[in-house]
């Protein structure tokens, strides 16, 4: 694999706009409610309410159970099958449905003996009371309850249906597939790959719908010669049929092994459809954004929104407001140390104000997430400081020489998830 380390200098941070004062709030830690925790992820309430779901374990261990805080306090569900996965590329992702109920969709990691990779479970389960209590979980696969199942999407329509994707390698290679239900998740519709094209096998699916009812999803695709770029794919028809993939654009990065970085994908109002995206192309590695008009067909020239000769993975998030507020978070690794940044647009992403700060500088930041309500929004993400942060790469890297399985199952340790509000004037 090519080298993914923070470059010296920037090379490009867009076309940059003097843009709007964001007001903070103070970090706080929501997770300090089970003692640490890892993977966040938000789902907006009908109220107009922030919900909050992260991976935490007894004694900031390996056996993930997801936790959500809501006005009823944090509650728990521990999977009977197993572990949660404590990942922050696939974390649990919820949103809530018609009525206020709450759904939740995750992967259970178990270790096989003899197999080099965990398998995975990936499950769903609901809340009708908002999170205060959870329905037993279901296994949404149909070939089999643990496989090559990763990386995964949850998207809820306009209309109640539910729409699941994520990475399958039943065939033998990764494809995105995808299933859907239309009672609340309690029954689910034949699994299908919507494409026969390859998918990077560790990069997570994006999945979104516009107000005209087109659902798009976008992923890393495998081009010819191991090039791994950004594709989307629309369905106009609630995903029974789906259009040749559109490649966002030509980054050309050849690499022989998993980046583990997914792109971001939001449909506004109007019905453009916008993507962010790393990519590890020596000389300009990074994060990108680009837009196109309803329907995919074509994608504008990419925005570099933080380049540099090279780059670690980093985790990019999108968020809309209004009709022309676009909010890019990520863990920028161009640095020596991930931080989270935000670069906020005020023209619908024509130019993009200088990047920010949100985390706090020497911890060790990652895998942010971002919604807004109004004018605020709220980002969160996971850290710990550098000093633990470098013990468990340390620990990692020794696992992984050793083959051992347990290497790709993770742990809480010294994770806490951060929480920090903004408001742009």
């Amino acid at each position: 694999m090519q080298r993914l380390i923070p470059g010296l200098a920037v090379l490009a941070l867009a076309a940059c706009s003097r843009g709007p004062t964001v007001r903070w709030s103070e970090t706080t830690h929501p997770s300090t409610a089970t003692r640490g925790g890892a993977a966040p992820m938000f789902a907006v309430a009908p109220d107009g309410g922030h919900t909050l779901a992260w991976v935490s374990a007894p004694g900031a261990g390996t056996a993930g159970r997801l936790y959500v805080e809501t006005a009823h306090g944090v509650s728990e569900l521990a999977d009977p099958l197993g572990d949660l996965s404590i990942y922050g590329e696939v974390p649990p992702k919820i949103a809530y449905g018609p009525g206020g109920v709450l759904y939740a969709a995750y992967v259970v990691k178990k270790v096989v003996p003899g197999r080099k990779w965990p398998v995975q479970a990936l499950r769903f389960a609901r809340s009708d009371d908002g999170g205060a209590h959870w329905a037993e979980p279901v296994t949404v696969t149909d070939d089999s309850v643990f496989g090559a199942h990763d990386d995964h999407s949850l998207h809820v329509a306009a209309d109640g249906t539910i729409y699941l994707t994520w990475l399958d390698r039943r065939s033998g290679t990764s494809h995105v597939y995808l299933t859907t239900s239309a009672d609340g998740g309690r029954t689910w519709a034949p699994n299908r790959a919507i494409t026969e094209t390859e998918a990077c096998p560790c990069c997570r699916t994006a999945l979104a719908s516009g107000p005209d009812g087109k659902l798009y999803v976008a992923w890393r695709r495998i081009f010819p010669g191991d090039v791994r770029d950004i594709v989307v794919a629309r369905s106009d028809d609630h995903g029974a049929t789906w259009s040749e993939p559109v490649r966002v654009h030509e980054d050309g990065w050849v690499v022989h092994a998993c980046p583990d970085a997914g792109p971001s994908l939001a449909v506004g109002a109007d019905g453009r459809v916008h993507v962010a995206w790393w990519t590890g192309k020596e000389g300009r590695a990074g994060v990108q954004y680009a837009v196109a008009p309803a329907g995919a067909a074509r994608f504008s020239a990419p925005v570099p929104l933080g380049l540099a000769e090279f780059s670690r993975p980093a985790h990019v998030q999108l968020a809309l407001a209004g009709d022309s507020t676009v909010l890019a978070v990520w863990d920028d690794g161009t640095t020596k140390i991930p931080e989270i940044v935000l670069r906020a647009s005020t023209d619908g992403g024509r130019s993009f104000a200088k990047a920010v700060p949100v985390s706090a500088k020497g911890r060790s930041a990652g895998y942010p997430v971002i919604t807004t309500a109004g004018q605020g929004f709220t980002v969160a993400w996971q850290e710990q400081d550098t000093v633990a942060a470098r013990a468990a790469a340390a620990a990692h890297q020794e696992k992984m020489k050793a083959n051992d399985p347990t290497a790709h199952v993770g742990a809480v340790g010294a994770l806490q998830v951060a929480l920090r509000r903004g408001t742009l004037p």
